[in-house]
């Protein structure tokens, strides 16, 4: 159905019928809000049993009585240009019963001005308050923008509208970052697309629940375009250094293009480089020895081909998850070499296509989007937290931290074993012994299928070393045609190698004794004045929810920083001392009750000494409300 709402309103049959490809639950939300008539969540609730449109079962003559409601309602307030007439919308006061009975558990009333934010479609004034305020000013600071990536685009997109002058320096030929930069076959999301986009610019065009990375680059771009960013991004462009100039007040970036080096001064440095833009390649004893292609997942080499070659993957997170399933194909051998298993999620979504139906509902439907967003950031974040929270009087500790990620631990269990059988060998190899979400989770990629075919070795064996051609266990060795590395990034070197050097020259990576990046609600740090972090230290989402959320709170924390500056007449803020130690303190606390730290567990969330660096312990409600406004008691001003 190609019509408009309005159109389509004129034959109400035929929108009754499109909305059978909806997700009922979602639906009722919509008729809810817009009537406040609380009886059509009552009928439904019995049967929700989750956030997700694939655990609700609703009988069809509540499905229909719910569909025929709406098409009425709307009917009622829809004009010919497809606006809405006035209407009164629901009490805020009942917004977390509509959003208990849409995901089907209580949602605490702590969410509800969270949930009328985002509700709030059509100019979210209220998540773009600062900018309004700083229109107001003449003489507006100048900024300058490291990185042109998911939270690079976003930062340049507020800041236009703010009228802010800034310029976006990318090292790359294009912007998209890690979705320019990641382009191996199968690459994609493991959120689902309708979170991953920017809450103010919705995506209609998606094809599927979780989008190829194709898709994803194609928005990134479409937003650049729509909100006319490419004039100001200066691409090929690396900043070698950012050092600050105290008796100036200003920031000296140090940038090279064309093998030219120009010094840039600017008032704020936002750096927008993030956590998984640095490939980090296996620590394997005479690696730099094989002479065949070493092929990082993050440096595809298109040129290359796979067909009927000898391939070893090392690596089976989540780009090995998405990789491997698509060498598979066409290799003659893969050989994966694991080093530890992963929990690996069934999400009948992954793999799905959305329906022509689905897709005109998210367009069309007032509200539909917006509620639908919802359910999915409780179902993939605020929903689970408690799960990844230890209980301390847990009864089997080593295997999982509590009842409901035990229930977890046992689900994927019967998946794994339901696909693959009664082979003990392979059972052995593939189930974790630590528990769930302890690493990062992964979607089923048909993984499991995959292991199961002639031409796909998985060996557990440690790697002793690598030559020219081989690759040697303790038990065995392996002739290699080429080697796919899916080891991730250098996540917790961040802002690395761009030396940033602060107040009294301090080095920050100095500061961050290497490997042990902290800042001030995941933005700030103290002696770097006006200087600004997206996608930092202790702001990634390994238990769900959406990046592009987080980049939302940070770039109106930030606008409330610079809000700061000008309504106070200042020239720049730091971050105090008392306020960073105890804000982290506090992370850190929150972090010894998480998943992350159980003692059978190591990755890259944490650095050598086991401090978790990378990873957000809070709820998303909780970030909201942290970086709603900065706290002026938390700076020193000058």
């Amino acid at each position: 159905m190609k019509l408009s709402l309005y159109d389509a309103l004129q034959h109400p049959e035929q929108i009754i019928e499109t909305m059978k490809d909806a997700d009922i639950a979602t639906l009722t939300l919509v008729l809810t809000y817009i009537t406040s008539d609380l009886s059509y969540l009552e009928k439904i609730k019995p049967y929700v049993k989750g956030a997700f449109d694939y655990a609700v079962n609703v009988p069809e003559d509540i499905s229909l009585e719910i569909r025929s409601s709406l098409t009425k309602e709307l009917l009622k307030i829809t004009k010919k240009n497809n606006k809405l007439n006035k209407f009164n919308p629901i009490e805020n006061k009942y917004l977390d019963q509509l959003m208990s009975v849409g995901v089907g558990t209580e949602v605490p009333k702590e969410y509800i001005p969270m949930m009328e934010e985002e509700l709030n479609f059509d100019t979210l004034s209220v998540r773009d308050h600062f900018i309004d305020n700083i229109k107001k000013h003449k003489n507006k600071p100048k900024v300058i923008i490291v990185g042109s990536g998911l939270c690079g685009i976003l930062a340049g997109i507020k800041l236009s509208k703010a009228n802010i002058p800034f310029t976006i320096f990318e090292k790359n030929d294009s912007i998209g970052g890690t979705w320019y930069e990641n382009n191996y076959p199968g690459c994609g999301v493991d959120t689902p697309n309708h979170v991953y986009a920017y809450s103010f610019e919705p995506s209609f065009e998606w094809k599927e629940f979780y989008s190829k990375r194709d898709s994803i680059y194609k928005y990134l771009q479409h937003c650049v375009n729509k909100f006319d960013l490419t004039k100001h991004i200066k691409f090929n462009t690396t900043v070698e250094s950012i050092k600050y100039d105290e008796s100036l007040k200003i920031w000296k970036s140090v940038i090279i293009y064309e093998g030219n080096k120009t010094t840039i001064e600017s008032n704020i440095v936002i750096s927008a480089v993030g956590q998984l833009n640095k490939p980090s390649f296996p620590d394997i004893s005479g690696i730099e020895t094989f002479n065949k292609p070493l092929i990082h997942t993050a440096k595809w080499d298109k040129n290359y081909n796979f067909k009927n070659k000898v391939v070893a993957l090392i690596g089976t997170g989540a780009s090995g998850m998405q990789v491997a399933p698509e060498l598979a194909k066409i290799t003659k051998k893969l050989i994966i070499f694991q080093r530890t298993p992963h929990w690996i999620i069934a999400n009948p979504n992954y793999h799905r296509k959305l329906s022509k139906g689905k897709k005109w509902v998210l367009e069309n439907i007032p509200y539909y989007a917006r509620w639908y967003r919802l359910q999915l950031f409780w179902g993939f974040c605020d929903g689970i937290h408690e799960s990844l929270c230890k209980d301390p009087n847990w009864h089997f500790p080593d295997r999982s931290i509590n009842h409901t990620n035990e229930r977890f631990r046992i689900n994927m269990i019967k998946h794994i074993e339901s696909l693959i059988g009664n082979n003990k060998e392979l059972l052995n190899k593939v189930i974790p012994d630590y528990p769930p979400y302890g690493k990062r989770m992964l979607m089923d990629n048909n993984w499991f299928k995959m292991l199961k075919k002639d031409n796909v070795n998985l060996i557990t064996d440690k790697i002793n070393y690598i030559n020219k051609n081989s690759i040697n266990t303790i038990n065995n060795s392996y002739n290699i045609d080429a080697i796919v590395t899916a080891t991730g990034f250098n996540a917790g070197k961040m802002i690395w190698p761009i030396e940033v050097l602060g107040k009294n020259g301090t080095n920050l990576n100095d500061y961050w004794e290497g490997d042990n990046p902290r800042a001030h609600i995941g933005i700030t740090v103290p002696n770097f004045p006006n200087f600004f972090m997206m996608y930092g230290p202790n702001t990634n989402l390994a238990h769900g929810g959406s990046i592009v959320f987080q980049g939302e709170c940070q770039i109106r924390y930030i606008l409330g920083c610079i809000n700061l500056l000008l309504e106070k007449n200042y020239n720049n803020m730091d971050c105090k001392t008392e306020s960073y130690i105890k804000y982290n303190t506090k992370l850190d606390e929150q972090h010894a009750q998480m998943v992350w730290t159980h003692n059978k567990v190591d990755s890259w969330y944490r650095n050598k000494a086991g401090r978790v660096t990378t990873n957000s312990p809070w709820r998303l409600v909780d970030y909201w409300n942290f970086t709603k406004e900065p706290k002026e008691s938390d700076y020193i001003f000058n």
